[in-house]
This record gives C-alpha cells, structure tokens and sequence, in this order.
C-alpha cells in the first residue's frame, strides 16, 4: 500500500467513532472538579519571589542571608580541614 492510501484507511477508521454530544460537557465538569479540588499550598513561593523582588529591604534581608550563610560554611569547611 502507498502511504497515501494507508493515511486514507486511517482516516475512514476515524470517522467511524463516535463521541455522545456530552462528551465536552463531561470532559469540562472534570476539569472544573478537578481544579477546583486542588489544595492551596501553604505557601505560594510565586508570591514570595514577587513581594521580594518588589522590596529592597527583603532583597536586602535575603543577600544578608545568603552572605551568612555562604561565611558561616567557609569557615565550617576552613575549621573541618584543619581539625580544630
């Protein structure tokens, strides 16, 4: 068979199914509980990312953070390799 008559072959087996005139209906109801059963999370780290990068001193709340904590590992791994 040529492809063009296998892709007609396929074409006639498609149209042969068919689907009940709810079926969109039902397909959305899904949806819609489906969503609408979602949990909140707890926090929305979306939010977080936008109140931060809106306020300078929660930006410079987070760098203060960072920079403490990358010192505070330095100095762990310098106390670790030393032995004291």
């Amino acid at each position: 068979m040529k492809r063009q008559e296998v892709y007609n072959a396929w074409k006639e087996t498609k149209r042969q199914i068919e689907v009940g005139k709810s079926f969109s209906g039902k397909v959305m109801s899904q949806i819609y509980q489906y969503e609408h059963g979602k949990r909140m999370p707890l926090i929305d780290m979306h939010r977080v990312a936008e109140l931060i990068s809106t306020h300078p001193l929660a930006k410079a709340g987070v760098i203060i953070a960072a920079t403490t904590t990358g010192i505070i590992r330095v100095a762990f791994v310098i106390c670790v390799f030393l032995g004291t």
